[in-house]
């Protein structure tokens, strides 16, 4: 339990939504951001990506106060992000972080359905919300695409990004993760089918802890876009107001573990 003792000293139609009442984590919120069409399949710039692939966005939402600390596997509990085929990288400025996107670039090509990890940002200077809650004015795609008003993904992008401008944004540490998370997170796409990536001891983390829009503490932890089936199995650790930790599991909690079945996409019935 190395890492977890590192950071116990650090002080809707188009989403799925799993809740348990229970302590700070309020719900997961799995949220279906974009649906990329033909057009945006044709554009020369960005990577190859697929007709038909849904950029999701993972949201965690937190009680007042409370604060995300990391997302972390360690051993029993580990980290798992997979997809039956892979997933998409926009090869021109994308990166493995959201920190890392650079926010003078985000109206070009296919930059803003990137994938990545995050604890809270859409990139430099930018902080993520759910769509839905969004009452910002979109950025305009310089290359007329990312236009498209696929029902599954409910308000188009060109309607309301869910991203809005704000500095400081909290950044990505990462502990214990090497260059797989690159690998497949990076700035270049695979042609393997059924890409995965796993830890038993290692973490995306944010010191002092993120917080997200007031008034809801809804904080994005990772945009993930695929034309396969994706799955996920996370474990979550909250500080709270007290200056106290909470440690969320997907599975076989021990001790004061908190077992939440929405960190295991799709949920197991």
């Amino acid at each position: 339990m190395r890492i977890l003792f590192i950071f116990s000293i650090l002080l809707t139609f188009n989403s799925l939504v799993y809740s348990q009442s229970q302590h700070g984590l309020e719900k997961i919120i799995v949220e279906k951001y974009y649906v990329s069409d033909t057009s945006d399949a044709k554009s020369n710039s960005g990577g190859n990506l697929h007709a038909g692939s849904v950029s999701y966005r993972i949201f965690i939402d937190l009680l007042p106060a409370y604060r995300l600390q990391a997302v972390y596997g360690v051993p029993g509990h580990p980290i798992q992000i997979a997809t039956t085929t892979s997933f998409y990288n926009n090869e021109d400025f994308g990166a493995a972080i959201a920190n890392s996107i650079p926010s003078d670039k985000l109206t070009n090509n296919t930059l803003m359905i990137d994938s990545w990890l995050s604890v809270g940002a859409a990139a430099e200077n930018y902080i993520a919300i759910l769509k839905s809650d969004d009452t910002t004015k979109p950025l305009i795609n310089t290359d007329g695409i990312l236009s498209n008003t696929d029902s599954i993904a409910v308000i188009p992008l060109v309607v309301r990004d869910g991203i809005i401008k704000q500095s400081p944004v909290s950044v990505v540490t990462l502990f214990g993760i090497d260059s797989s998370l690159y690998s497949i997170l990076g700035k270049k796409n695979s042609a393997v089918s059924g890409q995965k990536f796993s830890t038993d001891n290692g973490s995306w983390a944010s010191f002092g802890g993120s917080v997200g829009v007031h008034p809801m503490n809804r904080i994005l932890i990772a945009q993930l876009t695929t034309d396969g089936e994706l799955s996920f199995k996370i474990n979550i650790q909250i500080g709270t107001p007290d200056g106290k930790v909470e440690n969320y599991v997907a599975e076989n909690p021990i001790g004061n573990e908190i077992l939440f079945p929405g960190l295991t996409f799709p949920v197991q019935k």
